[in-house]
C-alpha cells in the first residue's frame, strides 16, 4: 500500500500543477487580449465624447457628429468579435498555432453561438462571455486534434506550409464548432429555464439603492474578470437611461426629479473615472506607490480618468486578475452610490436630471447634470477622496509586492516568429472584411427571426372623458404574444423594424387590423373613435397612403392618427399635404407626447391640428406647484386654440384632481384602464356608459 500510495499522490499533484497552469496560462491570455484592445476602446470612447460636445456647443447638429456617434456605437457591437479575435490570436501563439486562421475560425464560432441564441436579452448578456469562453476551450481542443495525424487532410508542402496548416485545420475545425454548439446550446437551455430576465430589471423607481449596489458590484465583478460590464449588463443600462429621459421630461415641465437612481448619477457620482471609479486609484497611486513605474502608469492614466475611461489601469497596471485590488475595486462604487443616494435623499445635492453621455468630462459632468449646483461637484470631489481612501491600503500591499521590480506587459512583444504569415494577413483579409460589413445586418435579422417567431396583436386603451366619466375614444398598441401566451411591449421589437426599414409594413397592418375591429364594433352597435400611431415615412410614401386611405373611407370620423412632435419636421410641404387627405376622410390629427419634442409651438400655427396629447411626464409633476402651473398653462394654451386634450399616464385620484375640466379634456391612464382586448374593450365601454354621470 505505501508504494501505491506514493506515485498515485505524486501524479494527482502533476495533475493540480497542470490544472493551475493551464488557468494561469489562460488569465494571461485574457489580460494580453485585452491590452490589444486599449486604442480601439480609448478611441471609441474619444468618439463619444467628440459628438457629445459637438451636440452642446453647436446650434445646428453637424453630419460629423452622427457619423462619431456612429462610430461608437458600432464599435461597441462589434466589440465581442475584436475579443474573439485577439484573445484567440495571443492562444494560438501559446500554443504554437497558426494565428490567423485560429482567430478568424474563433470569429466563426462566436457567430454560431449568437446564431442560436433565442433571447435577445440573454444575446446582449452572454455575447462578450461568449467571446471569451469560446477561444479559452476552443483553441486548446484545435491543438489537441491537430496533433493527430489521423485528422490531416495533406502531409505535402508542394503548395506552401500556409495551405498545407489551414487545411489540416479543416477537420479539426469542424469538430469543435459541432462542440462550440453543443456547450451553446447548454448554456441556452439553461437559461430559458432562469428567470433570467427578472434578474436583469430590478426596480429602479422604488428600491434605488438595491439597482445601484447591484448594477456598480456586477460592473465591477464582470470587469475583473475581463468582461466588458458596460455591454454586459445592457438590459440594466437601458433602464438607467429611461429613469434619465422621463426625469429629464419631468424637470421640464416643472416637477422634481421622481428617479434618482438613473444614469447620469451613476456617471457623475459613482463611477467617477470608469469603472470601479479609478480615478480615485490614480490619486492614491500619485500619493502613497512608491514605484516610478506604478506612478507613470498613474500619470498616463489622468487625461482620460477625467472622461471615465480606465482600461489603461485595468489592463496596464493591471486590475483584471489581480487580486489585491478586487476588494476596492468592487468597494469603492458600492460606497459612491451609498454617499450619493443619502446627500441626494437628504437634500444637499440636487438630484441629476440632465443627462449626460457617460463620457462627459469629470466636475463638469456633475454641475450639468444637476443644473449648476455646485455642491455637486463638492459631492464629487469627497467620493474621489472617499475612494482614495479605500485604494490606500491595496496600494500599500502593492509597494510590497513591486519593491525592486519592473512592470512589464509581454503582450506587447511584437518581435514573432511568423511575419510573413502575419503581413499576408494585414494585406488581404477577406472574411473579417466580409464579417464587418454584414455585422449590423445579421443582427437585425437574428432579431427579426425572433419577431417572426411571435404572434403580433392590439391592444387598445380607454380614453375617458373627465367631466361625464364616458369613454370617448381609444388608442391602438401593438404587441407581440409569444406561444405561451406572454406579452412583449414595443420596445423589445419596434427598433429592430426600424433598422429593418419595416416600419410601413408594421403601420398598415395596424390600420388593417383596427379598421377589422372597428367593423365588427360597428355590428355590435358600438362606434368608438380609435387613435392610431403613424410613423413619418408612412405618412410621406404614397402607396401606403392610398391603402390607408382606401381602409378607413368606410369608417369615416372614427379614425385618428397620432404623430410626435419631431416627424413633423421631416417634409413639412408633403405631411400638411397628407394631413388634408387624411382630414378630407374625417380623420382628427392628434400630437403626441405633446410638449417634449424639439420643435417649438408655432407648427400649431403651421399644421391643423386637432387634438394635443399631454405627455405623462407633466403628469408626473402635478405633486409639485410649479408642475401644476406648466399643466395648467397647457391646457390654457390648448383652450384658445380650441384644440381638444386627451391627458395621458394618469394613475391616482390626486392627479386627477389636478387636471382642470373648464374644457374638453380626456384622460387615459392606469387610473380608469390598461390596455384592453378588444372584446374587453367593448365591455368597459358598456359598463362606463351605464354609469350615472
Amino acid at each position: 500500500m505505501p508504494e501505491l500510495s506514493k506515485p498515485l499522490a505524486s501524479g494527482r499533484e502533476r495533475l493540480l500543477d497542470k490544472g493551475a497552469r493551464f488557468i494561469v496560462s489562460s488569465m494571461q491570455a485574457v489580460r494580453e487580449s485585452m491590452v490589444w484592445l486599449i486604442p480601439c476602446l480609448i478611441l471609441s470612447s474619444f468618439a463619444l465624447l467628440l459628438a457629445s460636445m459637438g451636440e452642446w456647443l453647436l446650434d445646428e447638429r453637424p453630419g460629423w457628429v452622427d457619423v462619431m456617434y456612429n462610430t461608437n456605437q458600432v464599435i461597441g457591437e462589434f466589440f465581442p468579435y475584436l475579443m474573439t479575435a485577439t484573445l484567440s490570436y495571443v492562444l494560438a501563439m501559446h500554443w504554437r498555432l497558426p494565428r490567423p486562421p485560429v482567430a478568424l475560425i474563433n470569429i466563426f464560432y462566436l457567430v454560431l453561438a449568437a446564431a442560436m441564441s433565442h433571447s435577445d436579452v440573454a444575446l446582449m448578456t452572454f455575447h462578450i462571455v461568449l467571446s471569451i469562453v469560446i477561444p479559452l476551450f476552443s483553441v486548446p481542443l484545435l491543438a489537441k486534434l491537430l496533433a493527430f495525424e489521423r485528422f490531416n487532410i495533406t502531409s505535402s508542402n508542394s503548395a506552401g506550409s500556409i495551405v498545407k496548416e489551414s487545411l489540416n485545420m479543416v477537420i479539426p475545425a469542424i469538430m469543435v464548432a459541432a462542440v462550440v454548439m453543443l456547450v451553446t446550446r447548454g448554456l441556452f437551455l439553461l437559461l430559458s429555464h432562469l428567470p433570467f430576465e427578472s434578474l436583469f430589471s430590478p426596480d429602479y423607481a422604488n428600491e434605488p439603492w438595491l439597482f445601484g449596489l447591484t448594477f456598480s458590484a456586477l460592473n465591477s465583478l464582470l470587469w475583473f474578470v475581463g468582461v466588458h460590464g458596460y455591454y454586459a449588463l445592457l438590459p440594466m443600462v437601458d433602464l438607467l437611461q429611461e429613469a434619465s429621459s422621463l426625469s429629464y421630461s419631468t424637470v421640464l415641465a416643472g416637477g422634481a426629479v421622481p428617479y434618482v437612481m438613473n444614469l447620469s448619477f451613476m456617471g457623475t457620482f459613482v463611477f467617477i473615472g470608469g469603472s470601479g471609479a479609478t480615478l480615485s486609484l490614480v490619486l492614491a497611486l500619485l500619493l502613497f506607490a512608491r514605484q516610478r513605474t506604478l506612478r507613470l502608469i498613474a500619470l498616463a492614466s489622468i487625461p482620460i480618468a477625467f472622461i471615465n475611461v480606465n482600461e489603461i489601469l485595468l489592463f496596464g497596471l493591471p486590475i483584471i486578475y489581480n487580486p489585491r485590488l478586487l476588494l476596492p475595486f468592487v468597494l469603492t462604487p458600492m460606497l459612491n452610490v451609498v454617499t450619493g443616494l443619502l446627500v441626494v435623499q437628504w437634500g444637499w445635492v440636487s438630484a441629476p436630471s440632465v443627462s449626460v453621455p457617460f463620457h462627459t468630462p469629470v466636475l463638469f459632468n456633475a454641475w450639468v447634470s444637476t443644473e449648476g449646483d455646485w455642491h455637486a461637484v463638492l459631492l464629487q470631489l469627497f467620493n474621489v477622496l472617499l475612494g482614495c481612501a479605500i485604494y490606500f491600503p491595496a496600494v500599500k500591499r502593492m509597494n510590497k509586492f513591486y519593491s525592486g521590480s519592473e512592470i512589464k506587459i509581454s503582450a506587447l512583444n511584437t518581435s514573432y516568429l511568423r511575419r510573413e504569415e502575419e503581413a499576408q494577413w494585414l494585406q488581404d483579409d477577406p472574411i473579417l472584411l466580409a464579417q464587418q460589413k454584414q455585422r449590423e445586418q445579421h443582427t437585425v435579422e437574428q432579431h427579426l427571426r425572433g419577431i417572426s417567431s411571435k404572434e403580433f396583436c392590439l391592444q387598445y386603451q380607454p380614453q375617458v372623458d373627465l367631466r361625464t366619466g364616458r369613454v370617448t375614444g381609444c388608442e391602438a398598441l401593438i404587441r407581440t404574444m409569444d406561444e405561451k401566451g406572454a406579452l412583449q411591449y414595443p420596445g423589445s421589437f419596434i427598433p429592430w423594424l426600424e433598422q429593418a426599414g419595416m416600419m410601413k409594413e408594421m403601420d398598415l397592418w395596424v390600420f388593417r387590423r383596427v379598421a377589422q375591429d372597428l367593423s365588427h364594433w360597428r355590428s355590435l352597435g358600438v362606434d368608438l373613435p380609435v387613435s392610431v400611431n403613424i410613423c413619418p415615412q408612412t405618412l410621406l410614401d404614397r402607396d401606403s397612403l392610398d391603402i390607408i386611405a382606401a381602409l378607413i373611407k368606410p369608417l369615416r370620423g372614427l379614425v385618428h392618427i397620432e404623430i410626435t412632435e419631431e416627424s413633423l419636421l421631416v417634409d413639412e410641404q408633403y405631411i400638411m399635404s397628407a394631413f388634408k387627405r387624411l382630414r378630407e376622410l374625417g380623420v382628427e390629427i392628434h400630437i403626441d407626447d405633446f410638449g417634449t419634442g424639439y420643435s417649438s409651438l408655432s407648427y400649431l400655427n403651421r399644421f391643423d391640428i386637432d387634438c394635443i396629447k399631454i405627455d405623462r411626464s407633466f403628469v408626473l409633476a402635478l405633486d409639485n406647484p410649479k408642475g401644476r402651473k406648466v399643466f395648467a398653462s397647457l391646457q390654457s394654451l390648448a383652450e384658445s386654440l380650441d384644440l381638444s386634450v386627451i391627458v395621458e399616464g394618469v394613475e391616482t385620484e390626486q392627479q386627477l384632481s389636478c387636471i382642470e375640466t373648464r374644457s374638453e379634456v380626456s384622460v387615459q391612464g392606469w387610473y380608469y384602464a390598461k390596455a384592453l382586448h378588444s372584446d374587453d374593450l367593448l365591455e368597459y365601454v358598456r359598463q362606463a356608459q351605464n354609469k350615472p354621470n
